[in-house]
């Protein structure tokens, strides 16, 4: 398999599961997310989906467990969408990259305050 071919389907899969659970997806417990990225195995038989979301530690939980119980329907969009054989099997995991560069840009603020003071 080309890396070409799997980063091609990695973007696409990202760009629909974003587009499916910000459009279709009704579910309560899912709060303001985002799809950070996707990748996927060699054989396309397997995707892992980033997402990052905003709020507390209980609203981070609610969604990925909402997410989680969603995979179906998810996988099942991604499957109508791209024209490959094999729809992948998907899983999410949680991105705390936003999350760790707010922190980051709140501590040098901090730390510019300080100089000026």
């Amino acid at each position: 398999m080309s890396d070409r071919r799997q980063r091609r389907v990695a973007e696409e899969i990202q760009r629909r599961a974003s587009v499916f659970i910000r459009d279709e997806l009704k579910d309560p417990r899912i709060g303001f997310l985002t799809v950070t990225g996707a990748d996927i195995n060699g054989d396309l038989t397997q995707a892992v989906i980033y997402v990052s979301v905003l709020g507390d530690e209980k609203q981070q939980q609610d969604t990925m467990a909402a997410l989680r119980g969603a995979k179906g329907l998810i996988k099942r969009d991604i499957g109508d969408w791209l024209s490959i054989r094999t729809v992948p099997d998907i899983a999410f995991k949680y991105d705390e990259s936003i999350e760790r560069g707010t922190r980051v840009l709140k501590l040098l603020e901090g730390l510019e305050a300080e100089e000026q003071a």
